[in-house]
């Protein structure tokens, strides 16, 4: 447990440490570790604490590709998901490959 918490951690500082305007690639490793801490399963929003002060919000998924908004207090962040749908239930979910963040 600790450790998934602490790759969703490592995942959400590389998210927010990138600028969504310059459309750079990220690892989508540590993203993978909070879609699962999250329980993230489709389009919805998620969230890591009852407050509702860390969230992810996921828009748009097409089965290959969604939006992700992670917000954390103020300040947030837009990225683009690519991923395999592992399963083949057509959404993101915990256990799906991520392709790349950006």
């Amino acid at each position: 447990m600790k450790r998934a918490i602490f790759v969703a951690l490592v995942g959400f500082m590389v998210l927010v440490a990138a600028r969504p305007g310059a459309a750079q690639q990220i690892s989508g490793r540590g993203f993978t570790g909070l879609v699962c801490l999250l329980g993230v399963s489709g389009d919805g929003t998620y969230s890591a604490n009852p407050q509702g002060k860390f969230t992810v919000h996921v828009s748009g998924d097409t089965g290959s590709s969604a939006t992700v908004t992670i917000t954390h207090g103020e300040s947030g962040s837009t990225h683009g998901v690519s991923y395999v749908d592992v399963d083949g239930n057509g959404v993101l979910n915990c256990g799906d490959v991520i392709v790349n963040v950006t």
